[in-house]
């Protein structure tokens, strides 16, 4: 009983995803894979609506998923932390547009140390490749500093901790992460602007922050406006290691979202 109530529970949510609009049990009985009459779909309907899976409409014999069964369904359906997907950038920004979900990509941009500059015994500059430092001259740093060479900053940042080169470390986290970022859809996103409570979440997601205080995860009302779903993962894009959060509302076709946006 209970697998067949499963099924009925995930065939409705389907339909209803694709359609947006109430299942009747008629058109549910067509489109299920298993033998069931209309009279046991409706029997199923009430002990879902009784249990608060499913809702009635005004307007409509039809039954629609409550935010609850949006939930649970997203949760079993989502496999983020075991999996690291391809992603290819056209196809992220035309599913984005197309199924109306807001989507962001994070990736990290080289920061290797280039050179070490000695000026005139008074100061060290260290040049990498989009931004700069500079140091109080002293040999010893010098030396160290140019066995780096190469080396990206966060690499650096682990040295320089391991060997207590304070100075250089307090330096190097003056310059923070550099970063690129790719945004799409974010018309989608723009609701947040109508609450003065996710104001500073919108800030946050468009400026990529979100990334720095969020793991990777499926977040629902503890984290986002009720009736809304993010989905922050790892993933893989054109062959490099990049972060991703997608957002949107609970009834958007997420599982089609990842399969149009796999490269």
């Amino acid at each position: 009983m209970y697998r067949k109530k499963d099924l009925l529970l995930d065939k409705i949510i389907q339909e209803y995803i694709q359609s947006q609009s109430p299942i009747g049990s008629e058109s549910l009985k067509m489109s299920m894979s298993i033998k069931i009459s209309s009279a046991t779909i409706r029997n199923y309907f009430k002990a879902l609506c009784d249990e608060g899976i499913l809702t009635q409409t005004h307007i409509s014999s039809g039954r629609i998923p409550t935010a609850l069964a949006l939930k649970n369904y997203w949760r079993s359906k989502l496999n983020i932390k075991d999996s690291t997907p391809q992603v290819d950038l056209k196809k992220f920004q035309a599913a984005c547009e197309g199924k109306g979900i807001f989507g962001i990509i994070k990736t990290k941009v080289p920061q290797k140390l280039r050179a070490v500059i000695n000026c005139e015994h008074q100061f060290l500059i260290l040049d990498f490749e989009t931004d700069q430092i500079a140091l109080r001259f002293n040999p010893s740093i010098e030396r160290f500093a140019k066995e780096l060479v190469g080396l990206e900053v966060q690499d650096i940042r682990q040295i320089a901790h391991q060997v207590c080169a304070n100075a250089l470390l307090e330096k190097l986290e003056r310059m923070g992460e550099s970063c690129e970022l790719f945004y799409f859809g974010v018309e989608f996103l723009g609701f947040l602007l109508q609450y003065s409570g996710y104001q500073q979440l919108f800030f946050e997601i468009t400026s990529g922050r979100i990334f720095d205080r969020l793991p990777k995860g499926i977040y629902f009302e503890n984290a986002v406006p009720k009736g809304s779903i993010a989905i922050i993962q790892d993933i893989q894009l054109h062959q490099k290691e990049a972060k991703m959060l997608c957002m949107g509302a609970l009834d958007r076709d997420y599982t089609d979202f990842y399969d149009q946006i796999a490269s």
